[in-house]
């Protein structure tokens, strides 16, 4: 009997050990259900990769022992973009050949990238089926759940998120259904904001979420997306020497859009812009850019929207700010009654319900959630530009959403600069000190959720692994906040090297180096040194050139 016991006692420590634990925590915790950004990638119906952006696209020649013609292509695609640009837009003040002619060079690259007039894919394009599939069987099993992974809902990130809401919410009621619990979180992130909105917005009544965290979401609206579509552009000097070297900086980190800069092209770069910024040569060039855009935007703007498809994702289209919507509408499709307008009336009708229903009061949609009992919280990355061609440019941004946008409404200081001392005491007057962020540059009190936001500063948009500790402690709480997430730190920073959040203080906030880059008011003793400096490096570059040395390996 007592080797009986034994034995059984085993085997009871034996599954003991190997079986999944689940703890009383565990218990408490529910399902997660991730909703990610534009990253499913997209293919043709015959399952090759579909060219939906600019990374599938080759300037490199063809197969080994073929003919590369690519330069001759490309050579031939800028004479016929130039030749109406100068003939007839610069000569005549006429752009619409130009816009015609921009369409017709791109439109081929990215020929079923876009939407039809209806909003709907062209010819059988859209997510993997296999991708699909898995996802759909992901959520009719308590495997996920048991092992603490996120199920992934699997969608094509053109469409409406109205699309998408009613196979969401079988996807959600599949999983309640698996795991035996009642209610699940979610976390959406950047462009998957919007389609969370869409789905809480219809199916929110039915008690089945519980936490929800808007991870740099879009759907708030983007500056870069908003001002884009409507045309609204700005040019800043000192923005664009910061942007040049926000490049470098991501084409080292791998992350965004980026372009590594070798040495020497750094120095010509870098000391050119120096030159022109102490004799103000840099102002009256982007000052008669500025003028030349004003003329030729009209035609620059939706030819290539409508060319790369992206005028036709309406996804996108939910990242246009309210205030910008009516002049994004004219510009991409024309005036109303015409031609456009009445052959995307399809597109434009379910744009135009995702901003009735959501986006033209922001704040309502919010206090909503919080009347259906679902507790939200956001996350916002600081510390980058946004593109230095667009009005609002000098915001806080993670490169592609400001943080006031993705927090729904935090005061940050402009792009090199500090909240005021004035402003700062002020909001210690008023007990919001706390929400004073350790580099003085963001006040996260006005923000709609400030106790359930979190903020990370140098992080790109690209980040997110490192910020989830963050988010899962907020998902698995009872509504927590930054008081018993993270000990009250609702301000960390990105530590590159380790690859770690750390709570932010004076002694780690500083500036990329990037961000220190910039004009201060010219002295006579500044311009003669960038003078001397750019005469260095010019005549540096006719000796390489004498000496065989110069050629664009020694560039790039």
């Amino acid at each position: 009997m007592k080797k009986l016991i034994a034995i059984i006692l085993c085997i009871t420590l034996v599954f003991a050990v190997t079986a999944p634990a689940v703890s009383a925590a565990d218990e408490e915790r529910l399902p997660t259900v991730y909703i990610r950004g534009n990253g499913e990638k997209l293919y043709n119906a015959d399952g090759t990769p579909l060219n939906a952006d600019f990374s599938g696209i080759s300037l490199g020649g063809g197969e080994e022992g073929e003919e590369d013609d690519s330069g001759e292509k490309i050579v031939e695609a800028v004479v016929n973009i130039l030749k109406p640009f100068v003939l007839e837009g610069m000569l005549f003040d006429n752009w619409d050949n130009y816009g015609r002619a921009i369409y017709d060079e791109l439109a081929p690259l990215f020929k079923d990238s876009g939407l039809d007039e209806n909003g709907n894919a062209k010819n059988g394009t859209g997510v993997s089926t296999e991708e699909l599939e898995a996802s759909t069987a992901q959520s009719k099993t308590s495997e996920h759940y048991i092992y603490n992974h996120d199920y992934n809902f699997v969608y094509d990130w053109r469409l409406s998120p109205y699309d998408h809401v009613d196979r969401l919410h079988q996807f959600i009621t599949d999983i309640i259904s698996a795991t035996g619990k009642s209610q699940v979180n979610i976390y959406a992130r950047c462009i998957g904001g919007s389609l969370l909105m869409a789905y809480l917005e219809k199916y929110g009544h039915l008690g089945h979420v519980k936490n929800v965290m808007f991870v740099e979401v879009l759907s708030n609206g983007s500056t870069v997306i908003s001002k884009s579509f409507s045309g609204k552009v700005e040019f800043d000097d000192m923005l664009l020497e910061k942007y040049l070297g926000q490049l470098d900086y991501c084409g080292i980190n791998g992350v965004g859009v980026g372009f590594e800069f070798s040495a020497l092209l750094s120095e010509i770069v870098f000391k050119t812009m120096d030159f022109f910024n102490q004799v103000n040569a840099t102002n009256m060039a982007l000052g008669s850019i500025e003028k030349l855009y004003e003329r030729l935007y009209e035609a620059l703007i939706p030819a290539i929207l409508h060319a790369t498809g992206l005028a036709t994702q309406v996804n996108f289209w939910t990242c246009v700010k309210e205030e910008d919507m009516n002049d994004a509408l004219n510009l991409v499709f024309g005036q109303p009654g015409s031609e456009l307008r009445i052959k995307y009336a399809g597109l434009i009708e379910k744009i135009l319900y995702y901003r009735e229903h959501i986006s033209s009061d922001l704040k309502g949609y919010y206090d909503s959630l919080r009347e259906k009992g679902i507790h939200f919280g956001f996350t916002a990355n600081y510390g980058f530009l946004n593109a230095p061609f667009t009005e609002d440019a000098d915001l806080q941004s993670d490169a592609l959403v400001s943080l006031e946008d993705a927090t729904f409404g935090a005061t940050a200081a402009k792009i090199g600069k500090t909240l005021s001392d004035e402003y700062i005491a002020a909001r210690i007057e008023k007990g919001k000190g706390k929400y004073i962020s350790a580099d003085k540059v963001v006040d996260l009190s006005t923000a709609y959720s400030p106790e359930t936001t979190w903020v990370f500063k140098n992080a790109h948009h690209d980040i997110l692994e490192p910020c989830m500790d963050v988010i899962r402690s907020f998902l698995n709480g009872t509504g927590e906040t930054v008081d018993s997430v993270s000990n009250g730190v609702c301000f960390m920073i990105y530590n590159e090297e380790a690859k770690i959040m750390e709570p932010m203080t004076a002694d780690n906030c500083g500036d990329l180096s990037f961000m220190k880059i910039g004009k201060e008011e010219p002295t006579i003793g500044s311009a003669f040194k960038a003078f001397v400096d750019f005469c260095k490096m010019f005549f540096k570059l006719i000796g390489m050139l004498f000496r065989g040395e110069l050629d664009l390996g020694s560039l790039f």
